[in-house]
């Protein structure tokens, strides 16, 4: 249950949004406390096609199940602490249900391509009609103006849109070889948060709603300020680096005992590279001709990478990192997204994993939320006494339609028939419809006449 001590409780925000970037902004809300209303529709998921291949990645040990669209990791991992409902707002009776909704809200986001919620019937000059005071935000990958606005996006093409991906990889790698990128929309997903609470405050003090216009690119391109003052200061584009750094030497990963393990350091003055030569047992590296000071170094990166990597590759990756940080030099060890992440003592000392039982996908440790409050209130705020901190929030993420009943009836009254007529339509459902993870049934139909 929501805390009515959480930051956001009491707000309520209804939650358009696929993929990463709008959900994300859920995500840090809900964590907050807010009450979010994940708004889809049976004729129109985001969870993964409806029959998957039996061996496809992103479902529990298992398999996908009767139920793939309730199992599917990726949109649990970002639906935590959120009500499930569905609506089809490609009808009369969806758009009614949705503006009744509106009414007892505060906040719409959505990450929709631009135009799509106009050509519903639900931009924000009507959503604004409904209640005046809302705060409506929306954040296609371009804006809501300009040139590109009508463009579609995905993370990859934001991320070359803004410079990004030109940065990526190493100098003797073509762009080909970049990685899948999310960072984008990790970006788009805290701004648009940021945007909303800041909204939500100017509203407290004033009783006026907004309209937040975001573009998903220009969130991230702020990311890249120094890179495009460089140029303009130079006149050159910055090259590819790959793990090294224009300022510090050593700088980068390196490679340690057992399969693919690899520590990460980065010496940052003089002091930390004698440092480093005393760990290795070497102190006549810090003399050495072609290491003795930063410029020359950074001049033989190669050479001295080296020998870097004859010191590591023989060591736990572990043991390098705790002894660099014994000096106070930053060093961490390179982690996996399986056992490494889930067993580290720091983020189990921190309670950052949290064992969460979903109906359908079953009980595994997820990943969130990111933030922890300290409770000072039974403590008096005196030194003597710790803060009591609070349990964390993570509530697993809706069953598609779990909360129809709840939003429907005891939120707005609507009355069990009146319900009854509305599934029997196909406005509101808990099974999507064939064609639904194909861009939306409608569209399926259209384009089969």
């Amino acid at each position: 249950m929501i805390s009515d001590k959480s930051p956001l409780s009491g707000v309520r925000a209804l939650e358009l949004a696929e993929i990463w970037a709008g959900p994300y902004c859920g995500a840090l809300m809900g964590d907050m406390g807010a009450e979010i209303v994940k708004v889809e529709a049976i004729q129109r998921i985001g969870r993964g096609p409806i029959h998957p291949n039996p061996d496809v990645a992103g479902y529990p040990y298992d398999g996908p199940g009767e139920r793939p669209w309730n199992r599917q990791a990726n949109f649990n991992a970002i639906s935590r602490n959120k009500v499930g409902l569905t609506l089809d707002l490609g009808s009369e009776e969806g758009r009614e249900s949705f503006k009744d909704l509106v009414s007892v809200s505060d906040v719409i986001f959505t990450n929709y391509a631009f135009g799509v919620m106009d050509r519903l019937g639900l931009g924000y000059e009507e959503l604004r009609k409904v209640k005046p005071d809302l705060i409506v935000l929306f954040t296609p990958g371009f804006g809501n103006t300009g040139p590109y606005k009508r463009f579609h996006s995905m993370g990859m093409a934001i991320d070359a849109l803004s410079g990004h991906s030109a940065l990526r990889g190493y100098p003797d790698m073509d762009l080909s070889n970049n990685s899948l990128v999310h960072h984008p929309d990790a970006a788009g997903g805290v701004t648009a948060y940021f945007a909303i609470c800041a909204a939500l405050l100017y509203r407290a003090r004033t009783g006026i709603g907004q309209f937040i216009d975001l573009s998903q690119a220009e969130t991230f391109i702020p990311h890249l300020g120094e890179v495009f003052l460089e140029e303009q200061m130079t006149g050159r584009p910055r090259e590819r680096r790959g793990n090294r750094h224009p300022d510090m030497a050593p700088h980068g990963c390196f490679p340690c005992a057992g399969e693919d393990k690899w520590v990460t350091m980065a010496i940052r003055n003089e002091g930390e590279w004698r440092s480093l030569c005393q760990i290795m047992s070497m102190p006549h590296l810090a003399d050495d001709e072609r290491f003795a000071t930063l410029s020359l170094r950074l001049k033989n990166q190669n050479a001295l990478d080296d020998v870097i990597r004859q010191w590591t590759s023989p060591q736990d990756n572990y043991e390098v990192f705790h002894l660099l940080q014994g000096k106070s030099i930053p060093a961490g060890p390179v982690f996996d997204c399986g056992a490494d992440t889930l067993e580290d003592p720091h983020l189990q000392a921190r309670d950052y994993f949290q064992v969460v039982t979903h109906p359908d996908a079953g009980t595994y440790p997820m990943s969130g939320p990111i933030w922890s409050f300290l409770d000072y209130e039974h403590s008096q705020a005196s030194i003597e006494h710790e803060p009591i901190q609070r349990e964390k929030r993570h509530e697993h993420a809706p069953l598609l339609g779990e909360h129809n009943a709840y939003l429907l009836g005891e939120v707005l009254g609507y009355s069990d028939e009146r319900m009854q007529k509305l599934e029997e339509r196909q406005v509101i459902g808990t099974v999507p419809l064939e064609g639904a993870d194909m861009g939306g049934v409608r569209r399926v139909q259209r384009e089969s006449r």
